[in-house]
Order: C-alpha cells, then sequence, then structure tokens
C-alpha cells in the first residue's frame, strides 16, 4: 500500500491532463479497447475482477440534526461540510475502469505516470491535493492516521459503556456496546471513510478510526487516496463513486454519454439512524447476516437503506 506524505506539498508532474502515448505498432491489432485501458493487464483486471465487483456510494449526512453532537463536532473541526454534502452522481464504467487502470506505482515519484491514472485516452491527476480539490477543500496540516499505534484497550474503554479492554479472542466490537454518540459517529464512518456493509460489528481498524476521530483531524486527502489504492488491489467492493467521477469530470474527461449510474443509498439523518439501529438489533438478535456477505473495504460506505430519500443529484462542488 503506498505512504501517503505528511508534507503537504504536492510532489510531481504538474497537474495538467496528458495525452497518453501509443501503446503498441499499428501492425498489431488490439485485443482490448486502448481508449479505455492502459495496459493489457488493467483490461484483464476489469475483465475478470473489477467489472463483477459492487460499488457503494457515498452518503449525505444531514448535518443540522447532528450539530450538538460527536459527529456535527467531528464534521466542523475537520472542515467536512462539502464532504458529506449531497454526493453527486456517478457512472459505473467510469468508476470500474478507473480502479482498474490503477497501477502499482501510483505513489512511485520515480514513475512516469506518478499520482496519475489513465481514463478514456488520457492520464489525469490523482492525488490526495486532487482529492481535496474535488471537495473544495484546503490542504491542511493535519497527522497522519496510524492506527498500528492505538492501544486496542484504550480504544474499547474510550468507544464502549462497561468495558475496560478489547474483548480476549475477538477482531471486533459489538456494535450496540458502543456509546450512543459514537454510534452516530460510526454511521458517517462506515459509509464515507472506511466503507463496510457489515454495521452489526466494528472492526479493530474502523474502532482505532472512531477512536482517533473523537480528538484529532483526519487529512482526508491522505486517507482516502491510500485508501482508493489498497480497495484497488484487494477483491472487495469498490467505494468513493462520486468523488472518482467528479474528478474526472475536473480534468476533462467527457461523461455526456455514460449512461448507466450507480444506485445511491438514502442520506444519514436522525430517522435514519433510528430504523437502522432497530435493524441491527433484530439482526443480532435472531443471528442473520449483513447485505452483500458482511465485507469490509478500507474505505466509505455501508448497508442497507434505511434512510430518507436523498434530494436530486446537486451540481459538482465548486473549485
Amino acid at each position: 500500500m503506498p505512504q501517503a506524505k505528511k508534507s503537504t506539498q504536492e510532489a510531481g508532474p504538474s497537474s495538467g491532463k496528458r495525452k497518453a502515448p501509443s501503446k503498441r505498432s499499428s501492425k498489431q491489432p488490439a485485443t482490448y479497447d486502448d481508449t479505455k485501458f492502459e495496459t493489457e493487464d488493467a483490461w484483464l483486471a476489469y475483465k475478470h475482477d473489477i467489472s463483477r465487483r459492487t460499488i457503494l456510494p457515498e452518503r449525505r449526512v444531514l448535518t443540522s440534526d447532528f450539530a450538538n453532537e460527536l459527529l456535527g463536532h467531528v464534521i466542523a473541526r475537520n472542515q467536512w461540510e462539502s464532504f458529506v454534502a449531497t454526493p453527486r452522481v456517478a457512472y459505473v464504467e467510469i468508476v470500474k475502469e478507473f480502479y482498474a487502470n490503477i497501477h502499482e506505482n501510483l505513489d512511485n515519484p520515480d514513475h512516469p505516470q506518478y499520482r496519475q491514472v489513465y481514463v478514456r485516452g488520457q492520464y489525469i491527476p490523482f492525488s490526495p491535493v486532487e482529492i481535496l480539490r474535488y471537495y473544495g477543500l484546503e490542504d491542511m496540516e493535519a497527522d497522519i492516521f496510524d492506527a498500528a499505534h492505538t492501544n486496542p484497550h484504550e480504544v474499547a474503554t474510550s468507544l464502549c459503556h462497561g468495558i475496560d479492554q478489547w474483548p480476549d479472542g475477538s477482531s471486533t466490537l459489538d456494535y450496540r456496546s458502543l456509546l450512543p454518540q459514537v454510534r452516530t459517529l460510526d454511521k458517517m464512518v462506515s459509509a464515507n471513510l472506511l466503507p463496510t456493509t457489515h454495521t452489526s460489528t466494528v472492526t479493530m481498524e474502523r474502532a482505532r478510526l472512531l477512536y482517533w476521530l473523537q480528538t484529532k483531524t483526519l487529512h482526508l486527502g491522505n486517507y482516502i487516496f491510500c485508501n482508493i489504492w489498497h480497495i484497488r488491489n484487494n477483491r472487495r467492493c469498490l467505494a468513493f463513486p462520486s468523488l472518482i467521477t467528479g474528478i474526472c469530470a475536473l480534468n476533462g474527461i467527457d461523461l455526456s454519454h455514460e449512461i448507466t449510474t450507480v444506485k445511491r443509498t438514502m442520506q444519514i439523518d436522525r430517522i435514519g439512524i433510528r430504523s437502522s439501529e432497530l435493524h441491527i438489533a433484530r439482526k443480532l438478535d435472531h443471528g442473520t447476516q449483513d447485505p452483500l456477505g458482511g465485507q469490509d473495504i478500507s474505505a466509505g460506505v455501508s448497508g442497507p437503506a434505511l434512510d430518507n430519500p436523498m434530494p436530486e443529484d446537486p451540481p459538482p462542488p465548486a473549485t
């Protein structure tokens, strides 16, 4: 997994999109559409893996419902109002092609396509700063999240009621053991930061992120950048479709002919959280499984759509 740098200065080539060089002789017939895939390996990854993955969309957070709670404080501290606003329309094929074309040297400063991804015949910039640009956020000094240096017993004590250590022999916490304000924060985390379809239990990684967010800022660009790279290299669901579609649009990719959109889930609000908690309680009491097999992935959305419908699609965030 690439290590995003703590410095807020963006390294590497300029952010202007570049036409991709020819990758084959005119005498060699293409075995794949090279206007969509940078290499044959990317095409094969799409054909045998990426094309079959489920896409998990971002969710809007109705911030007015949580202004005086932990979730509202976390959003305000990190200046994430635009991050949790209504996500833009996302297109299935653009998202899947983007993931297929993420290469292993994405974060290698010595590689010609450092922090660039091939999309529809050209290279577009993709980096922590580009992610912040999409959300209209300024680069900020923030500690790089390091889950490995967080004591699990301190995490459990901070997040839960009646627990003074991480449960022996378990890799997860029961969702119902979380403090009420932490459960609310977890809705946003499991939807927009560390996507999962498994909401009835909380993994160690997710618990450490919840613990971190209670008191510290998070460099959103670095965190999402590393997560997207990690998702590409693991056979899981795909996340951040609105972000990926938006970055493509900002860099001049023509989306006018795209047809299939990613189905959006409902917003996170007070009524929806109550409904979701009842759903989780029934699921745990009856031993039923989460939708999509309870998969966890390193980065942004979760389970059943139980909240109020989202409003119509807004324009992309301002740059």
